[in-house]
């Protein structure tokens, strides 16, 4: 998943880069066709310049990637517990990037020759001394046209294949209009308010307005690539610091066994992995008898629990402790994501014996996630009635104070011992769990982050090189004006006035947009991310700010060098 996400971007980066450094020799490409060059020659010309760059990238790219991979193999080590990394040669991902990277960067040396193809020789020679176009109207249409379908299509809940691009297509679009929305209302009120004639507000709005389309392009892409990246890096830094609440809830004991065949042997096999556990600190077992509804599939277990055997899993797993009426039930989770509901067939079952009022649900498991299929608790009286006609099962749980000693290799000497036979019983450690989701989680996180800060960069990159495809035409336009009486300070602040407009105000738009989402998927998990988001709210504005600062003086810099 991190190559294919790598690549996606890396193919808009590059075609981004590469479309800016051909519009800047326009001119350079208009004077080759008066000249007479053919459309071959063109083609060549284009194609062999791209190629040189690709390989020249290519070769920088991986010889870097070798030098510095023991110092990633490095912090991936200190990183992931367990992990036992070596530095070796690495063939496979060099040949990957070879053929991928090498494949993309052909890719686009094909389509650049396209590109200009399609402007006319006047457009070329003229390119720095048109003003672009403002399409509101255009993008307010194509939000309409686009986000209709497709909330259309999330209300009735119709979900394919095709929807997923409708989403992206919606989610740029909105991006697209926002922004000119912003833009056009402020540009309205400066000139309404008088304010456009304050300082230098005209030099810096008609900047703006001259290259309209590609800033407001340039402030959704880089909108949406941040609210991606400012989201993704809570859930990746957050991963491994919540693994031991989070694997309670898919294994709330320490062992949990379970014999399908073999009720006697199962009870000689449960006392002796207790025995074998009886000495770890705060050690308890419980043996949980429950009715099953008849089912041919061993794998559907849709059981009802008694109040009073609630209440012992409760007091062992300190929660709290019900009281039902012969007529009320109550819902336990079944995979510790969800809330439960009641089934069917178990509704059915209970509902000819007058059960039918529900006081309550919670989703938390008394069992491995997925073991039982729907675990539905009635009154003890109700219990004694109904199951007579059910199937009688009984699981052993056994915990202890720290849920996290020992290792996966317990679980391997505890099979031993007890003669563990495959098919016929069922025995899981809560370490075992622990271990995948512990080094998962961690693998998620150093790669995450990886990609995290290429991104962060590779938008930077987005937005000087959108800077410096204009620095020419810039150049002459300020030397002119600076002839004019502009100082060098109100120069600087023009420049970094446009920066502001494609840097912070996508930025700062995305910071919010991650705290809606944060927000709202806090309401649908248990663990909370509140707090690690204001910790790396924090580092997104650190981190903007030298992204910004180093920017904003390299591009006027750039500019006051070429006056």
């Amino acid at each position: 998943m991190a190559s294919i996400v790598s690549m996606l971007f890396s193919f808009v980066l590059i075609l981004y880069s590469v479309s800016n450094f051909l519009r800047n020799r326009s001119k350079q490409f208009a004077i080759l066709n008066i000249i007479g060059a053919s459309k071959g020659q063109f083609n060549k010309l284009i194609f062999f310049e791209n190629i040189i760059i690709s390989i020249f990238a290519l070769l920088v790219g991986i010889i870097t990637g070798i030098i510095f991979s023991k110092i990633f193999l490095m912090i991936a080590q200190s990183m992931i517990n367990g992990l036992n990394l070596y530095f070796y040669f690495p063939l496979i991902p060099l040949l990957l990037t070879v053929f991928l990277m090498g494949g993309l960067f052909l890719l686009i040396s094909l389509i650049s020759p396209v590109i200009l193809r399609k402007k006319r020789i006047i457009d070329l020679l003229k390119k720095e001394e048109l003003a672009e176009k403002n399409y509101f109207l255009l993008s307010l249409a194509a939000v309409i046209v686009i986000l209709s379908p497709t909330i259309y299509f999330h209300i009735k809940k119709e979900f394919f294949t095709f929807i997923y691009i409708l989403d992206l297509l919606s989610c740029i679009s909105t991006s697209y209009f926002i922004f000119n929305l912003i833009f056009n209302v402020y540009n309205f009120f400066m000139e309404k308010s008088g304010r456009i004639y304050v300082n230098n507000n005209l030099i810096k709005l008609s900047n703006f307005k001259y290259k309209v389309n590609t800033n407001i392009k340039t402030m959704a892409a880089t909108m949406i690539l941040f609210s991606i990246i400012l989201t993704a890096f809570v859930y990746i830094v957050g991963a491994p610091m919540n693994v031991t609440e989070d694997t309670e809830k898919i294994m709330p004991y320490s062992y949990m066994y379970a014999n399908w065949e073999d009720e006697a042997e199962g009870e000689r096999k449960a006392k002796l992995i207790a025995d074998e556990l009886k000495s770890a600190d705060g050690f308890k077992k419980l043996t949980i008898s429950y009715s099953e509804l008849k089912n041919k599939a061993r794998t559907v277990r849709h059981i009802i629990l008694s109040n009073t055997m609630y209440n012992e899993v409760a007091d062992f797993l300190n929660r709290k402790k019900i009281n039902l009426s012969d007529n009320e039930y109550f819902l336990v989770g079944v995979d510790g994501k969800s809330k439960p509901i009641l089934p069917d067939v178990v509704k059915n079952e209970i509902s000819g014996h007058g059960i039918t009022k529900e006081i309550g649900t919670d989703k938390r498991i008394i069992s491995m996630s997925g073991y039982f299929t729907s675990v539905t608790v009635i009154s003890d009286r109700s219990y004694e009635s109904i199951s007579s006609a059910l199937v009688k099962d009984r699981i052993y749980a056994f915990t202890q104070s720290n849920l996290t000693n020992g290792g996966s290799e317990d679980l391997a000497n505890i099979k031993k011992l007890i003669g563990f036979e495959e098919g016929k019983e069922s025995l899981i450690s809560y370490i075992f769990y622990y271990d995948i989701e512990n080094l998962t989680r961690r693998l998620v996180s150093y790669v995450g982050s990886i990609l995290c800060i290429s991104f962060l960069i590779g938008i930077a990159s987005i937005i000087y090189s959108r800077l410096y495809s204009s620095v020419e035409e810039e150049s002459k336009k300020y030397s002119i004006m600076i002839k004019m009486g502009l100082s060098k300070d109100e120069l600087k602040d023009i420049l970094a006035s446009t920066l502001r407009w494609l840097f912070i105000l996508p930025f700062m738009t995305s910071l919010i947009i991650s705290w809606i989402i944060i927000s709202i998927v806090n309401q649908m998990i248990v663990t909370s991310y509140t707090n690690l988001t204001i910790i790396c709210s924090f580092i997104y504005l650190l981190t903007e700010f030298i992204l910004y600062m180093t920017i904003k003086r390299k591009y006027q810099e750039k500019i006051l060098n070429n006056i």
